[in-house]
């Protein structure tokens, strides 16, 4: 049977993408107005290449249109479920359900902690396939940070302040990871109360402080040293043993600080504390050139000499967000590309710690007097398919006026037809063999 009108015979209904549980049935919704059961086939393909079996149902009456497919996946990872009707692909390409397995998620072992200590734990989802890590401690009472160690692996921190227990619950695409929640057992051990969680990071030559409070039933002796890179820094400490003690000092240089307290002659429980002291001023931005509508702009961000901290970099037009891709080259250095998309001044947005460094924001003037490249096989392209861009926009040429090389990953120059389809408009069309980034 063949469809009538103008439009889609067949589209999907909802995500043509999910993420979808192991050992559970997916099911795709499609629509195909005016076709039956057997005009549908689809075919499942899982990450190992194997076939899975797909059962396409019809939704509600059998003249409705709406037809489910459904598989059950039982490997980690993309399945591809190709969809004809009448021998018709869908548009837009396959589905792709992205199988995961919260089950494979691996946990270290927790143990107990200290008040005023950061304690550890890591989290091991490199078996899981893709989703969301949900990490909670007390609900959310307790703020925690997630340091990505690569490969799937992550190394999860939180500073108590309480000694009660701590409750961890990890989710993994919603679902609760199997041994959650943990409990993580928190003692004070010292007679001293030392607050030191938030000077993880702190500004150069700002005052930091932190407050201690001291069993007022006893004698106190408190010696407390702020030691740098490369200096001693000076430190005041006001206060008595019945309202407590606050110490407050003011580093001088980038890097790591330790912040020691002696109680009576012993280390208090949860120092020697590392502080990291960064300076945003000496975060430095390359020249930032005129860029033109469709082609790619880039500049240099140089955080090498400011220390540890989060980098932030939002570039707008007309107050809304451009996507923006950075490249890290190591060392704190980075590379930051966009593509214009209106002829119009660009404003470039860069903070360090919460920090705007010097210059920001920035304005990057884009003119729109060049020709333009477009289309999706600039970002992604099939292997073995025929791809193709537009570059328009173009000055009177002749066919033979427009140059275009397609290079490889392994270097190899890749075939490249260029089309005159008028109007001053070019289509090129080339065929990657090979998976990896081609340059254009």
């Amino acid at each position: 049977m063949t469809g009538s009108g103008l439009g889609p015979k067949m589209s999907v209904i909802g995500e043509s993408v999910r993420l979808v549980p192991v050992n559970q049935t997916s099911v795709f919704q499609i629509s195909a107005l005016g076709f039956h059961r057997e005009d549908i086939q689809a075919t499942v393909t899982s990450p190992s290449k194997r076939p899975l079996p797909a059962h396409i149902y019809p939704e509600g009456p059998a003249s409705g249109g709406i037809f489910r497919i459904e598989f059950l996946p039982h490997e980690v990872g993309s399945h591809v479920i190709d969809v004809t009707l009448a021998g018709d692909k869908l548009q837009g390409g396959p589905l792709i359900a992205k199988a995961y397995n919260a089950a494979l998620i691996k946990v270290s072992e927790v143990t107990s902690g200290i008040v005023g200590q950061p304690c550890q734990f890591k989290v091991d989802a490199s078996d899981a396939g893709e989703g969301q890590l949900e990490i909670s401690v007390n609900e959310g009472e307790v703020p925690n940070h997630v340091t990505v160690i690569g490969g799937g692996k992550c190394l999860v921190s939180f500073t108590p302040q309480h000694s009660k227990p701590h409750i961890i619950d990890i989710k993994f695409n919603g679902e609760t990871v199997e041994g959650c929640p943990l409990l993580y057992s928190i003692s004070d051990m010292s007679r001293v109360q030392v607050n030191l969680g938030h000077l993880q990071l702190i500004p150069i030559q700002e005052s930091a402080s932190f407050h201690m409070n001291v069993d007022s039933n006893t004698s106190a002796q408190l010696s407390v040293s702020v030691t740098g890179p490369t200096l001693e820094i000076p430190v005041k400490v006001t206060g008595n043993v019945h309202d407590g003690f606050t110490a407050e000092f003011s580093p001088q240089e980038v890097g790591a600080h330790n912040i020691c307290v002696d109680y009576n002659g012993h280390p208090v429980y949860g120092t020697p504390f590392s502080a990291k002291v960064y300076d945003a001023r000496k975060v430095h931005v390359g020249s930032i050139p005129q860029g033109h509508v469709g082609n790619t702009l880039q500049f240099s961000v140089d955080a090498s000499q400011a220390g540890e901290g989060n980098l932030e970099i939002t570039i707008s037009a007309r107050g809304t967000n451009i996507p923006t891709q950075v490249h890290s080259h190591g060392n704190a250095k980075f590379s930051v590309s966009f593509v214009p998309i209106e002829p119009l001044d660009h404003v470039i947005s860069i903070q360090f710690n919460k920090e705007h460094v010097p210059g920001s924001p920035f304005i990057a003037p884009v003119v729109g007097d060049f020709p333009l490249v477009t289309g999706a096989a600039l970002s992604a392209a099939p292997v073995n398919t025929t791809s193709h861009f537009t570059l328009s926009n173009v000055a009177p040429a002749n066919l033979d006026d427009v140059e275009v090389n397609v290079e490889a990953p392994n270097g190899q120059s890749i075939p490249a037809q260029v089309k005159d389809v008028g109007g001053s408009n070019f289509r090129i069309e080339f065929t990657p063999k090979i998976v990896g980034e081609h340059k254009i």
